[in-house]
């Protein structure tokens, strides 16, 4: 089974002061400032790559957060947490993380495991969006869930940023 850097907060806070700059090195490609006051870290998304997984994570993210949402979507669970403690790098605070079982049909290979990506909250969400689809981002996809909104860019050097409305879970 593999091993992901979230049993504590000191160890997902070394995972972000690798990633964040990754990440504010990616959006700065297409011109976006993500340290702008009109963004907001909300999330990381974190991908397990079994139920059993899932259930053995659980219990390691419990010890530094508190359950806020339990669903299932798209046929897997899907649980949010809020941190005890929230993360923080380089300027950008991480409230909450996401974790999700593969897909029933989903082809692990195409998976990525661990954290997969992180997500923002943006003031004037729909300018953003036209903005971002004028300017060229690349976009994978655009969801819509009853006026919570996201899109998430496909893959810049190897990071995946989500762009929401709302915040995750709340």
């Amino acid at each position: 089974m593999p091993t992901y850097p979230i049993h504590s907060n000191e160890e997902l806070n070394e995972f972000l002061e690798s990633y964040i700059p990754l990440v504010l090195a990616a959006a700065k490609k297409f011109d976006i400032d993500l340290k702008d006051d009109r963004f907001s870290g909300d999330h990381l998304g974190f991908q397990v790559m079994s139920g059993n997984e899932f259930d053995i994570y659980h219990q390691i993210i419990l010890k530094n957060s508190k359950m806020i949402k339990d669903s299932v979507i798209h046929e897997r669970r899907n649980r949010i947490y809020r941190f005890k403690d929230y993360l923080q790098a380089d300027g950008i605070v991480v409230p909450r993380i996401e974790m999700f079982e593969p897909k029933p049909n989903a082809d692990l290979a195409d998976l990525r495991p661990g954290i997969e990506h992180i997500s923002f909250t943006v003031e004037a969400y729909d300018d953003f969006l036209q903005e971002c689809q004028k300017r060229g981002v690349p976009i994978d996809k655009v969801v819509d869930m009853k006026g919570s909104k996201f899109f998430k860019t496909k893959l810049i050097d190897n990071i995946e940023i989500e762009f929401r409305n709302d915040e995750l879970g709340e």
